[in-house]
Order: C-alpha cells, then sequence, then structure tokens
C-alpha cells in the first residue's frame, strides 16, 4: 500500500514538472509532421502478453532525391 502511493506521488509529480515540455513537444510535432502526433504500436511483452506502446511521431514519409 505505502509502495503504490508513492508510485501515484511520484507519477503525478512527475507529470506537473514535464508538462510543458510535453506541450512543447507535440506542439512542434504537429507544426512540422502533421497529425497524429504520437505513434502507437502493439509489441509483445511479459510472457508474449502485448502491449500497447506510445510514442511521439518522428519519421515522415519523405523522400531524398536519392530515394
Amino acid at each position: 500500500m505505502i509502495k503504490r502511493t508513492f508510485d501515484i506521488l511520484l507519477t503525478v509529480t512527475g507529470l506537473v514538472f514535464l508538462a510543458p515540455a510535453l506541450i512543447v513537444t507535440s506542439l512542434l510535432v504537429r507544426l512540422k509532421i502533421g497529425s497524429p502526433v504520437l505513434f502507437t504500436q502493439d509489441r509483445p511483452g511479459l510472457n508474449g502478453k502485448p502491449f500497447r506502446i506510445y510514442k511521439f511521431r518522428t519519421m515522415t514519409d519523405e523522400k531524398g532525391p536519392d530515394g
């Protein structure tokens, strides 16, 4: 019970401090790459149980002159 409370308090505190950086990052991704801002993918986890991962998009479909 104490560990769970500590984990929740630490997570909420971290989100409060990281929120401005996350907002700026999402705005930059939206302006430079477009939407959706987040990339989602199902991946295998512990014992093969799938879980969904969320990441900011960083790749585009653009190709250079060499292909």
